[in-house]
């Protein structure tokens, strides 16, 4: 379906309109959005898709809603821990859906953008609802299953974590009027429909766009995430874990970021320090801790390769090496691309 398209189906929808949008750290839609302006105006309303992130910032907004949506339109973040969230039922894998109330009220459009995601397979689509506008508890049972080996980046079928969120998202169709937009990082394709539909054809495109081709495996690594995901080392390590494969065994790996908020979330700090000790890996949700996925992922890449930053944060007390050397080679923007390796995809 094309933008004229799915202006005529917005057009056409029951009542207020929730546009659910990512937040800061992915590219804005407000190209999207000022195409939409005309059939939104005078009834929308927007919901960050946040998950269990920190809240939009007033500069943020600005950037994601752009010229089309200022003044006094109602907007706000999901705060996953504010106890309004509705439960619409549970997975097949336990997760019990808590959607975010005005998911529930009128209808739903979804704008975002599809890139690869580390253990997600591929980020955009479904992702904007679980965990985007969920509460905490869902979440954390959701990426639990991020533990799991099948939790690959690029990869979606057989994906624990994404067949979850599938099923969420479906949960939320079966009581909600849904539409989506579903751009793909650095092209200008965007596809519109259906949540399910619309997702995997921009899929489809986001593979061939953002896979990148590797002959050998490097010895040498430096990764430049890509300015929004570069805001903190929370962010900027998804490059770590999507291209880790590439370095082959004993070899280095660099990560640059300017990272100006730091470690960006409160489980980092325990995440860089348990990643090098012998933790007790989680064999269900409740028994994890969110971030533990990504101990688990870090804590094999630090036994097979070597590690380290160039970024404005001290990580000596990680135990990491802080002189680096300078690599020949540099992904840029490597938080939204991902290795394909000769014999198959990394």
């Amino acid at each position: 379906m094309s933008i004229s398209g799915i202006q005529n189906q917005v057009a056409n929808m029951r009542g207020v309109i929730t546009v659910v949008v990512n937040d800061g750290t992915r590219p804005s839609p407000a190209g999207y959005l000022s195409a939409l302006q005309p059939v939104l105006a005078g009834r929308v309303r927007f919901l960050f898709a946040t998950g269990t992130h920190r809240p939009v910032t007033l500069e943020e907004k600005r950037s994601i809603l752009g010229d089309s949506f200022t003044g006094d339109v109602v907007a706000v973040s999901n705060m996953c821990d504010d106890g309004t969230h509705i439960r619409i039922g549970t997975t097949s894998r336990g997760t019990e859906v808590e959607i975010h109330p005005w998911l529930l009220e009128g209808s739903v459009l979804a704008v975002n953008t599809v890139e690869p995601h580390y253990f997600a397979g591929f980020t955009g689509g479904r992702k904007s609802f679980l965990p985007g506008s969920s509460s905490r508890k869902t979440a954390v049972q959701n990426h639990f299953l991020a533990c799991l080996p099948e939790a690959l980046p690029g990869r979606l079928s057989g994906n624990p974590v994404h067949e979850d969120m599938m099923e969420g998202t479906a949960l939320l169709a079966e009581q909600t009027e849904i539409a989506m937009v579903n751009g793909v990082f650095g092209s200008d394709a965007v596809f519109c429909g259906a949540y399910d539909t619309s997702f995997y054809e921009a899929v489809d495109v986001a593979a061939l766009n953002c896979g990148v081709s590797v002959e050998a495996k490097f010895r040498s690594l430096e990764l430049r995430p890509g300015r929004s995901l570069e805001i903190s080392l929370y962010q900027a390590m998804k490059a770590v874990f999507l291209w880790e494969s590439a370095v082959e065994d004993g070899g280095e790996l660099i990560l640059s970021a300017e990272c100006p908020e730091g470690l960006g979330a409160v489980q980092m700090e325990r995440l860089l320090s348990i990643s090098s000790t012998a933790f007790a890996v989680p064999h269900s949700a409740e028994e994890y801790l969110l971030g533990d996925h990504a101990a688990i992922r870090l804590k094999r890449i630090r036994s097979r390769l070597s590690l380290s930053f160039r970024i404005g944060i001290d990580m000596r007390r990680f135990g990491f090496d802080v002189s680096p050397h300078r690599s020949e080679t540099v992904i840029k923007n490597a938080g939204f691309s991902f290795p394909v390796m000769e014999t198959g995809n990394a």
